[in-house]
């Protein structure tokens, strides 16, 4: 399915030119699901649910990028910002490395939410130091998560922009942690209290599920295993919460892996309308099962994950190393695909090597079928018929980075 091309760069350079996009805008960009943001459709979005997810539909989908005519200008994302620092963890190449992860610390921190949606740092002022100066307080940190930069309908709930859900704080916890930078343990902590406090939780004999996040009753694998995560890693400093939280960790893992199908899979959620298998959202399970288990120095879910990565092998990759958008198609090929089945590769690579060469050539196809030389960019799917290319900030540009870095950072490449 590659575009008939010239023979694809090495990684380094397109991860260069990844790096130098992402500076040159300021980590700013657009994203699929920002249609809501939309100055010329505010007037009525708040009327109907369902023009709010015909807007959100039609603006990600349309092979022309329609968000200039619509008054959709580019954000700051704070999820896509800490997917780069996660890069620049793994990845010392980068010029102005240290003093970007400090930029991407601070635009973070000055995001940050409070349960209820209202800003933590009043008036989400940037200023340079922020997050240093979270770093040195002698209060307890208060419940905070971070969501995206635009509101979103789904088909069970409206998320207001910026309100947190406990997927875009779990990748800003693991950025920080990664970055071993110093308001690490503030916003882990943090974060902790968020799920802790804030998170509904459903409970039955297998264990409990977390919420996705305070306006909801959802039920959804991974985002409950992140919700896990967060309390995994805070249960492993000094704290009297730390049982509580190691407890509620390990019942989380066990209801993900109590719904484990027979073949290794997992759907995405309970509800009627996820019974799907795709490829992000199994990565996103079987890495965090193994970061869990780790943490907590468990071993109660090797034989799942195990289990999973068969499948994930079998039947979310092809034999020419694309990634199946679902178990059951590989069209379309999907920037935020091919880079999450190289970071669940290098995850879950048992020391042999194996995996991790095998996401270096998953990456290779990725550069052979989405990249666009001319706009150092990663276009965001390529289907059947025609290829979606508009460029964005956090689904393309910083999952490819944080991949891209990932690799290039174990396997040193130069060239």
């Amino acid at each position: 399915m590659a575009d008939a091309q010239s023979p694809s760069p090495g990684l380094q350079p397109v991860a260069l030119s990844v790096w130098e996009w992402l500076r040159s805008r300021r980590f700013t960009g657009y994203d699929p699901y920002d249609g809501l943001n939309s100055r010329l459709l505010a007037s009525v979005l708040p009327r109907s649910r369902f023009l709010r997810l015909g807007v959100i539909q039609a603006v990600k989908r349309s092979p022309v990028n329609l968000r200039p005519l619509l008054g959709i200008t580019p954000g700051v994302n704070p999820k896509g910002l800490a997917l780069i620092m996660q890069g620049l963890a793994k990845w010392r190449q980068p010029a102005g490395r240290e003093a970007a992860i400090e930029e991407l610390a601070d635009l973070i921190v000055c995001r940050a939410s409070s349960p209820d949606g209202s800003p933590v740092h009043p008036g989400r002022v940037f200023h340079p130091g922020l997050a240093r100066e979270l770093a040195t307080t002698d209060e307890a940190p208060p419940a905070m998560g971070w969501g995206y930069n635009f509101a979103w309908q789904s088909k069970a709930f409206l998320q207001p922009a910026y309100y947190p859900t406990v997927v875009a704080t779990n990748f800003v916890v693991d950025g920080f942690a990664c970055c071993g930078h110093p308001a690490s343990g503030v916003v882990t902590a943090g974060a902790a209290r968020f799920v802790l406090e804030h998170l509904h939780r459903y409970r039955d004999e297998t264990g409990i599920c977390f919420s996705y996040s305070p306006r909801d009753r959802t039920r959804v694998y991974n985002a409950s295993l992140f919700a896990a995560k967060i309390l995994a890693r805070a249960s492993m400093t000094d704290t009297p919460a730390a049982a509580e939280m190691a407890d509620l960790a390990t019942q989380a893992a066990d209801f993900v892996v109590a719904r484990q199908r027979k073949d290794g899979s997992w759907i995405y959620g309970e509800a009627g309308h996820w019974q799907w298998v795709d490829n992000l959202h199994t990565g996103f399970v079987l890495e965090t099962l193994a970061s869990i288990g780790s943490m907590l120095r468990r071993d109660n879910w090797i034989e799942a994950v195990d289990r999973g990565l068969a499948y994930y092998l079998a039947n979310l990759l092809t034999d020419d190393d694309l990634p199946r958008y679902y178990a059951h198609s590989t069209s379309p090929l999907d920037a935020h695909s091919f880079a999450q089945a190289a970071l669940t590769l290098h995850e879950l690579d048992n020391g042999s090597g194996e995996l991790v060469d095998r996401a270096g050539r998953i990456l290779g196809r990725s550069v052979d079928n989405l990249w666009d030389e001319a706009r150092c960019g990663f276009r965001f799917q390529k289907g059947r018929r025609f290829t979606q290319r508009t460029i964005f900030l956090r689904w393309s540009q910083a999952w490819m980075f944080r991949a891209l870095a990932t690799h290039l950072g174990r396997n040193r490449e130069t060239t």
